[in-house]
């Protein structure tokens, strides 16, 4: 056998032949095209880099446009392809009464063509949110509220959006009330929160009277489980709506800070569950709200040292015993919504008659009871 050379020296060597062939072999009008090309698509990668700061500037503009809100965004990102561009990290807080926590806080917000929508002739966008935050809060002297009242959210939206807004969702959201100003802080939240609304710009079905739905779902503090669906109709002025809402199974010993603040009563054991419809059409609410408590049972008072709260908690020990339905265990009543949007007025007698009725004739059931009938009203899935 004669003598052969490394394996790598082949190796490079045919490289060497490859590279030399194939760039002898290039004609020349292609080198012409990948300049050309080149040329073309630098001003491109330009302008992408300037549109994102342009965005960037016009968000956080238009933003701190809504009245006694400051906001805060902090990057934007570009993706051309899919028509769409993603807004990092907002914040919207309220300007004044030094509130400690942001009104609104969303980690990410994704706003993109639908293409779906293309098929029934419109061009319209989906709006995908991640981790969105609400807080509503009191401030530490109990002077200023942040509730978002008396604002109108739908104008940053609409200047935010170059297309209107047909779909929605959201995950890993979360709904807060936090009081600064109470002994001890209040803090109740609903977390993991998930939902989707759809159809809000009546694509699909214009001879629906109420074409969009919604379904939300999330847990409460104290292990509870929140269920919202119903359908709306999200076009005009002020919505109409069809909704179920029930919120099932909440301990309510960690309610114990909200209820030692404001009714200064210590829960040492009891679940709480809330059944509400509510029917809007014409500005005009009709509903009601369906709490539920099961085997409640106070603190005990024995080992309470301040004598005005162990007077207090007796008084409230004997009412419940007083008016609970002892065969089901349970403290309850239906409280009916009635009137406009701004004026919805609660029946006070009638609260009163729930609890007799509960006690005394027959325990209220457990559910949304289907008894909205102005539109479709469905239980929560």
């Amino acid at each position: 056998m004669g003598h052969q050379a490394p394996i790598h020296m082949e190796i490079l060597y045919g490289l060497g032949c490859y590279k030399r062939m194939n760039l002898h072999s290039i004609p020349r009008k292609y080198y012409i095209i990948g300049g050309i090309l080149t040329i073309l698509l630098i001003p491109l990668i330009v302008a992408r880099i300037y549109l994102g700061v342009w965005l960037l500037e016009y968000v956080n503009r238009t933003l701190n446009n809504i009245e006694g809100y400051k906001a805060s965004v902090e990057s934007i990102n570009i993706d051309l392809y899919r028509g769409a561009y993603r807004i990092n990290h907002i914040k919207i807080r309220k300007k004044v009464g030094n509130i400690p926590t942001p009104f609104i806080d969303i980690d990410t917000a994704d706003l993109s063509i639908q293409w779906t929508a293309l098929f029934h002739g419109r061009i319209v966008s989906s709006l995908d949110l991640i981790k969105p935050t609400l807080n509503f809060a009191v401030n530490k002297s109990g002077t200023a509220a942040q509730t978002g009242a008396n604002v109108d959210w739908t104008k940053p939206i609409k200047d935010l959006a170059p297309i209107d807004i047909n779909h929605v969702t959201f995950e890993q959201g979360k709904l807060t009330y936090q009081d600064f100003s109470a002994t001890p802080k209040v803090d109740i939240y609903i977390h993991n929160m998930s939902g989707e609304l759809f159809n809000l710009r009546n694509v699909v079905d214009k001879a629906q009277p109420l074409p969009s739905k919604i379904t939300l779902k999330g847990d409460s503090i104290g292990g509870g489980a929140l269920r919202i669906g119903g359908k709306m109709n999200i076009l005009k002025p002020v919505p109409d709506m069809d909704i179920a809402a029930q919120l099932e199974n909440v301990n309510l010993r960690a309610l114990n800070d909200y209820s030692n603040a404001y009714a200064a009563i210590d829960i040492r054991q009891g679940n709480l569950s809330v059944y509400s419809e509510i029917a809007v059409k014409n500005n005009h609410v009709s509903g009601y709200v369906k709490p539920i408590a099961t085997n409640i049972a106070l603190i005990d008072l024995r080992k309470s040292a301040n004598p005005v709260k162990v007077v207090w908690e007796s008084v409230v020990s004997v009412v419940i015993e007083i008016f609970t339905n002892h065969n089901k265990e349970q403290f309850a009543t239906k409280i009916p919504l009635e009137g406009n949007l701004d004026d919805i007025n609660t029946d006070t007698w009638s609260a009163i008659g729930g609890i007799i009725h509960n006690a005394f004739v027959s325990a209220l059931k457990k559910g949304v009871d289907g008894a909205i009938k102005s539109n479709i009203v469905s239980g929560p899935k």
